[in-house]
């Protein structure tokens, strides 16, 4: 069968939508009006909360009242705006933008529209912390490299491979602007977001896999931490006493656990908070008395608020069926994070940190839109393979009807495994108001599920995971409302491996597979009887290899365009293809 044009893959016909529909279903286009919320940070004194709405390659920054009322749009631009910070006072604001081509550290009162860039060229920003005075901004940005072919004249420099990606240093810059001054040592690769210690003399950042202090008045490094750990994302307490930070094992494993521990300011004392949470924390931060660690887990499809206390114990304090991501927490206990769930998009949320329960809504972008789309409903279900229990869920048509039956279709996580949820997904929904059930499985080496599950694949990637995947498939045939005859797949290395090792399915979409997956689903799907359609972006060759491999129904898709817009395209083209 000859390669498909994007055109033919979307004018074919679809299956009809279910007569019952009240209103419109999702459809992929729906993706061009739809905004995310990339951020959240709640202001210090807990009043106010900024946060980046995110749509296309357009993210600009919003504030609201932690209270809620009508959100205030700060910049307005074509451009990608990340990263807000409050200054110590709350008055100002400085984020990372790139208006006028290139990333640059901006920054504003929130008296007045006056916003200004305050680094110049040469260095990327990449992320920014106020000085407890508010004068200066520390920041960590990516200084470019040396090319590595300098006998090469520019024309043919710029298309060797590899190319040097730059190194990361740490700066200093006035909020007033002025000259950034690189401090800190140039034999160090900083990473993550630096941090400043309460009294404003020094800086703790994460360096090569270790917490570093940086002493300002002398650009002294010192090492912090020196343990058989990969350390990262260090918080001071307030009292300036302690440093919270996360830390993973360094042993050569598929998988390990981030955990919460606590030093001295020196360094010393190291120990280990909330120790039996067999969950990765995330987004530390110290009550306002320094007694206190909060910090989010993602726990089997949810994420959680924790508090963690000195004497080592935590204490989990939400239980929702929910996402949250971008924790913050202001001195007088107000918290802000952004949640989305089965039934809302992205949300910027608030809530006092010692009742979470009492949630307060401050922006919901997608409300409308959702208001206005048949959402289809979301059930867990749980399976046993290989002697564990497994967890997924089914995303089932409006109006389901258990006497009938429909198409299933897998979606598999390809490459670096993400943890499916209850959370509200666009693909998903708009296949089942297609009229597919939809499954989405978290089979073993997926986070959530503590370090010994995360860890079973080191010599069964992929095929025991996808075995995993293919149970699940069993399971929900098992339940009598599957048409056995219509199974189909999307995904990458996963979905590959089910159609080389299991004839059932009938349709395959392959993507996002990188050159080294493409080799073995090469192997694989050769002689898979599966029509498949592989999705790749102009460029990814490698995605050619599998597409000559296979035999029979086989189209290829190469996608062009920005993120959203191949996105709809290539969720036109999959519908398409799953209906012919």
């Amino acid at each position: 069968m000859p390669r498909l044009s994007v055109l033919t893959c979307i004018y074919l016909p679809l299956m009809a939508l279910p007569a019952f529909a009240v209103r419109p279903p999702f459809t992929p286009k729906d993706l061009l009006a739809w905004r995310d919320i990339p951020s959240a940070e709640i202001s210090g004194d807990g009043s106010q909360v900024v946060y980046t709405e995110h749509s296309g390659a357009t993210a600009n920054l919003w504030v609201v009242s932690s209270k809620g009322g009508g959100a205030r749009q700060l910049t307005s631009g074509a451009w990608m705006d990340s990263s807000p910070r409050w200054s110590p006072d709350g008055e100002r604001l400085a984020w990372i933008s790139n208006r006028g081509g290139q990333s640059q550290i901006w920054v504003r009162s929130l008296k007045s529209d006056d916003a200004r860039a305050i680094t110049g060229a040469g260095v990327e920003p990449l992320a920014l912390a106020w000085s407890p005075d508010g004068r200066s901004i520390a920041f960590t940005g990516r200084v470019p490299a040396i090319a590595a072919a300098s006998w090469a004249p520019p024309e043919i420099a710029r298309l060797l491979w590899p190319r040097p990606a730059g190194s990361v240093r740490m700066f200093v810059v006035p909020a007033a602007g002025g000259d950034a001054e690189r401090t800190g040592s140039d034999e160090v690769e900083f990473s993550g977001t630096p941090a400043w210690m309460p009294d404003g003399h020094s800086i703790v950042c994460a360096a090569a896999g270790q917490i570093f202090s940086i002493r300002l008045t002398d650009r002294a490094l010192r090492e912090l931490t020196r343990e058989e750990a990969i350390a990262e994302q260090p918080v001071p307490s307030p009292d300036g006493s302690k440093i919270a930070y996360l830390a993973r094992s360094s042993h050569p494993q598929y998988y390990a656990v981030r955990k919460l521990f606590v030093m001295n300011a020196d360094g010393s004392r190291v120990r280990s908070l909330a120790g039996t949470l067999d969950r990765d924390a995330t987004d530390p931060a110290w009550s306002n008395d320094s007694r206190t660690v909060y910090f989010t887990a993602d726990d089997r499809g949810s994420t959680h608020v924790y508090a963690a206390r000195n004497d080592g114990s935590a204490r989990q304090l939400t239980n929702r069926p929910e996402r949250l991501e971008h924790f913050s927490l202001a001195a007088n206990g107000r918290a802000a994070a952004v949640r989305t769930s089965a039934t809302a998009g992205a949300e910027a949320i608030a809530f006092a940190d010692d009742l979470p329960a009492g949630i307060t809504v401050l922006a919901s972008p997608n409300e409308h839109l959702l208001a206005e789309r048949e959402i289809a409903p979301v059930e867990q279900i749980e399976f046993d393979s290989a002697g564990k229990q497994m967890q997924g869920w089914v995303i089932k048509p409006p109006g389901f009807d258990a006497a009938r039956k429909y198409p299933l279709l897998l979606l598999a996580h390809g490459g670096r495994r993400g943890m499916w949820g209850p959370e509200f997904s666009m693909e998903p929904q708009v296949f089942a108001d297609a009229g597919y059930v939809v499954l989405c499985v978290n089979p073993r080496g997926t986070p959530g599920y503590g370090e010994e599950f995360g860890d079973l694949l080191p010599g069964g990637n992929p095929g025991d995971a996808a075995d995993d995947l293919r149970h699940a498939v069993d399971f929900v045939i098992g339940k009598g409302f599957i048409d056995a005859a219509r199974v189909s797949v999307a995904g990458g290395v996963d979905a590959a491996w089910l159609l080389g090792h299991s004839p059932g399915f009938t349709k395959a979409v392959l993507r996002g597979l990188s050159r080294h997956d493409a080799l073995r689903a090469a192997e694989w799907v050769g002689a898979s009887k599966a029509a498949v359609l592989v999705v790749a972006r102009e460029g990814e060759d490698s995605a050619g290899e599998v597409y000559s491999t296979l035999s029979g129904k086989r189209a290829m898709l190469k996608l062009t365009g920005s993120a959203v817009a191949d996105r709809v395209i290539a969720m036109e083209a999959a519908l398409a293809w799953m209906a012919y």
